[in-house]
């Protein structure tokens, strides 16, 4: 994973933790998303006529950058994409690049949730801060239940046994996709996405308002849809962007202003 060594530090990091709640309920022929954690906060419709999805709309609620919310446009892309049990073959039929990488995330995971029986099912992502080199847990609970738990470090897996020495970067996509199945596979890519992100609470991101994307291009050029051409070009960093849910999970999906601690 790149450095990011000229982002101002957060001076908290290491006293808490990322958490990302995710939730999929089903109405009908329609699965209503909306995912929350320290840097995002989104919705998602999805309608269906059983095989097809036929409409999808979408609400940016808090973003990174000032150009995010225009991502609602190519989302709409996934229009007559067919329900599909696993949202790795739903990839390839997607640009990646030119979305915004969360939102597609939940948008996938909402046209999985439309074959689903249960009507409602819920994620709850916690990983610890690493401020040492000492590994650390990554967890991932699905309406309640544990199904992953990795002691990571560095971007990789030190336990369980089965998965040590396994990466949680570049790599993860073939490993995870042989390992895996069902909701567990789903799971492990939704833990994997946290993971990812939660790299940001090492950084002062709301120091950063006002900054331009531009800057990061040489590592970030492509990778979503804020940092794709043209949006890259004009983009800026969003003032109090930011939440920590250290010590209140309960306020997840709640999208509430912050609070003073």
């Amino acid at each position: 994973m790149p450095a990011a060594t000229d982002y101002p530090e957060n001076p908290n990091y290491g006293q808490g933790r990322y958490r990302r709640r995710i939730r999929l309920s089903t109405t009908g022929n329609s699965v209503f998303s909306e995912l929350e954690d320290t840097n995002h906060a989104f919705r998602c419709t999805i309608t269906h006529d059983g095989a097809h999805v036929t409409d999808i709309q979408s609400e940016v609620i808090r973003i990174p950058f000032d150009t995010c919310p225009g991502a609602v446009k190519p989302i709409r892309k996934l229009i007559g994409l067919a329900l599909c049990d696993d949202i790795q073959e739903l990839i390839p039929q997607v640009d990646t690049g030119g979305n915004c990488t969360h939102l597609l995330d939940l948008a996938l995971m909402a046209i999985r949730h439309a074959s689903r029986k249960e009507t409602e099912w819920l994620y709850d992502i916690c990983i610890e801060d690493q401020p040492t080199d000492e590994a650390v847990c990554a967890e991932i609970f699905a309406n309640g239940e544990l199904i992953h738990s990795w002691q990571t470090l560095n971007w990789g897996i030190q336990e369980p046994a089965a998965l040590a020495g396994k990466v949680l970067y570049k790599g993860f996509s073939k490993w995870a996709n042989e390992a895996f199945s069902g909701d567990a596979k789903e799971a492990a890519f939704a833990l994997q996405k946290g993971y990812f992100v939660s790299s940001a609470r090492r950084y002062n991101i709301d120091a950063q308002a006002g900054d331009s994307a531009l800057e990061h291009s040489d590592v970030m050029l492509g990778v979503c849809f804020s940092y794709s051409s043209p949006q890259i070009e004009v983009a800026r960093r969003t003032a109090g962007s930011t939440r920590d849910f250290s010590d209140t999970p309960a306020q997840l999906l709640t999208f509430a202003e912050p609070t003073l601690r």
